[in-house]
């Protein structure tokens, strides 16, 4: 599935990782954890192709493809997705809209009859975890509280359904009702085939779920 080998990356002539490697197999779900400042998000910037970020040496593959060949759009019609840490405010885009065009560079939003069918079956998924179907209305993240942030990032999974999540701190800001609400998300999609990365720092949310193992930064 992902396979990250003698990875070093830099940025701002920095070394935010330095001969780092990562293994991960299908329906796998495994964490990556170390104290701030130690790489973990920087990880996630090089597997979503954030040019910022330098690869200096390295190798990283997914699904047997050189990931470094595939734009961002590219990663993410394979099937990578990244809930972020830091999730960012669109204006004048409605969380409705965002999650069409998603589903539309997907090439399954025909799956559904209409739009209607659509917003029923989002507005849907947003209860269940925790927002309303307002949120569904609104822009994204405009006025969201951090909790509220994170579990529009949880839509967004589910919704998209990927190979690979990555999931960048996403127990910040989350109540307890939301860390269960990520641990059930979790246990169900990689018992579907979804593999994990959950980049944390707390043991907390990893109760409950079965890891297959733990990698830990020590920059």
């Amino acid at each position: 599935m992902l396979s990250v080998r003698d990875a070093t990356v830099q940025i701002e002539n920095k070394i935010v990782l330095s001969g780092f490697n990562l293994e991960i197999g299908e329906g796998e779900v495994h964490v990556l954890m170390g104290v701030n400042g130690s790489g973990k998000s920087s990880l996630a910037n090089v597997l979503m192709g954030n040019n910022n970020y330098v690869v200096e040496r390295g190798r990283v593959e997914f699904e047997g493809q050189d990931l470094f060949k595939l734009s961002i759009d590219e990663r993410a019609r394979a099937g990578i997705y990244v809930a972020w840490q830091n999730p960012m405010t669109i204006p004048g885009v409605s969380v409705f809209s965002l999650c069409k065009a998603l589903r539309q560079a997907q090439g399954k939003l025909d799956e559904f009859k209409n739009l209607i069918e659509f917003k029923r079956y989002l507005e849907k998924l947003a209860v269940g975890i925790g927002l309303t179907k307002e949120h569904v209305r609104r822009n994204v993240n405009d006025g969201f509280s951090g909790g509220e942030k994170k579990r529009l990032e949880l839509l967004q999974l589910l919704l998209l359904k990927p190979k690979l999540a990555i999931l960048d701190e996403i127990d910040s800001g989350l109540d307890a009702d939301g860390i269960r609400i990520v641990r059930k998300i979790v246990q169900k999609m990689k018992d579907g085939g979804t593999s994990f990365l959950i980049i944390t720092h707390n043991t907390e949310l990893l109760e409950k779920i079965v890891v297959t193992k733990i990698w830990k930064i020590t920059n």
